[in-house]
């Protein structure tokens, strides 16, 4: 409606057709019929065009559609396919009592808006104290150090190689691909991204032990000059905060190293900021949070997608090319540009949903944690999330009590965490 409206605007300034039809980007046949159109006085609603109307009855569709939205609909099957459905309505005529085929299903489908077999991954937050850790991480990309620097280990890279090359694209036809592979080994990557330049350091390495990690680490470091403050987000693999680890770091900055007994002491002592070099540490299931990840696609998608290498050897050369190739022409500042919004009301609405599902792949250890994380989001962040969320989940706390105790079973611990949660809820709710 609004191209007829524009249309009919530029005819009534008397604009010429065939700019018009450029302008608008139609033919100038379709300009010309609209013209004849406005001067008869027709509507700018488009008229009812011809063909045959639709024979599928309403209900079949219905039935249909319902039918392929579920998920385990026939033993040992997880989902439908259009050639199955297919398939199974040619094989089961009293189900429809219609004949169809798989241009009509994947019409069916596609016409409608409901499409809750597509899917796509996500990674649930399990940590309790997982947005002030997130927060913290913020503020460092927020300080703007012009010594930031983002690291992590990119392992499992396999040497691929196809049995047969490669057929060039020619005309209109596509290039093709060998799918077959012989595999030559994998190979570990460690890179370095600073933030606001976008250099990468990159070295392959033979594991991700806690010996090699520091070697490599180690040659970034003595890069720079003993009087620049370096920091570095990492993840919490353990290799970034054995004792070695932080022997060495207390090397590097000149200071000596405090007896460290748990490894919470020793993130701690790392991410102290009296020292040259600091960590910052990501919470778990934020990988995320850390630039180098998107870096990672950038090598996988411009250099190693579908290549063919020989040898371990041939993959390494092309990652380091890649990285050189990369810091030459390519590099640019990084900025991290998410504040978080929105994540606290997913997090509660994914459990919310949990819940209301009465799913039995809820283990109690998962949903103990899930419930901390409730009570430190109610505490912490209640703001952050509408009031109308926090109702539903204090209503399905109490409609699926029964399901949740059956699941903590009689963990004394646990079953106080809801009653926690629960007052919480109920003071915020009447303060509100």
């Amino acid at each position: 409606m609004l191209f007829h409206l524009q249309l009919k605007v530029l005819l009534q300034h008397k604009i010429p057709e065939a700019t018009i039809s450029v302008t608008l980007g139609c033919s100038i046949k379709t300009v010309q019929l609209w013209n004849k159109r406005f001067q008869n006085g027709d509507s700018i609603v488009d008229k009812p065009r011809s063909g045959r109307p639709t024979i599928i009855p309403m209900d079949v569709t219905m039935r249909l559609i319902s039918l392929y939205c579920q998920r385990d609909p026939l033993p040992g099957f997880s989902r439908w396919t259009i050639r199955l459905m297919q398939i199974y309505v040619q094989n089961n005529p009293d189900f429809l009592h219609y004949k169809i085929s798989c241009t009509t299903i994947y019409r069916l489908l596609k016409s409608h808006s409901l499409k809750p077999y597509q899917n796509k991954y996500f990674l649930q937050i399990s940590d309790p104290n997982f947005f002030e850790k997130m927060e913290k991480i913020l503020r460092v990309y927020a300080s703007n150090y012009p010594y930031l620097f983002c690291f992590d280990e990119c392992t499992g890279l396999q040497a691929l190689e196809r049995v047969a090359p490669r057929l060039p694209s020619k005309g209109n036809r596509p290039e093709y691909l060998e799918p077959e592979y012989i595999r030559h080994g994998t190979v570990s990557l460690l890179s370095v991204l600073q933030v606001s330049t976008g250099d990468v350091f990159s070295e392959c390495i033979p594991d991700h032990k806690s010996t090699t990690v520091i070697q490599s680490l180690e040659k970034h470091i003595l890069q720079f000059d003993k009087s620049k403050d370096l920091h570095y987000i990492c993840d919490n693999y353990s290799s970034h905060s054995t004792n070695e680890f932080c022997l060495k770091i207390a090397e590097l900055c000149e200071v000596e190293l405090p007896t460290l007994k748990s490894l919470e002491e020793r993130k701690q002592w790392l991410e102290l900021p009296a020292k040259r070099i600091v960590f910052h540490f990501l919470p778990t299931h934020g990988s995320w949070l850390n630039l180098i990840e998107i870096w990672f696609g950038i090598l996988q998608q411009k250099a190693l997608k579908d290549e063919s290498f020989n040898s371990k050897a041939e993959l390494e050369k092309r990652i380091l090319d890649f990285t050189e190739t990369w810091d030459k022409y390519f590099k640019h500042p990084f900025k991290f540009t998410y504040t978080g919004d929105g994540l606290h009301e997913k997090v509660i609405s994914r459990f919310i949903t949990w819940i209301e599902m009465e799913s039995s792949q809820l283990s109690e250890k998962f949903l103990c944690k899930q419930i901390k994380l409730m009570i430190n989001l109610a505490k912490r962040y209640w703001s952050k999330t509408p009031k109308s969320i926090w109702r539903y989940l204090k209503s399905i706390l109490e409609d699926k009590i029964t399901f949740i105790k059956c699941l903590i079973k009689t963990d004394e611990k646990s079953l106080n965490l809801i009653t926690e949660l629960n007052i919480i809820l109920n003071s915020n709710l009447k303060v509100a």
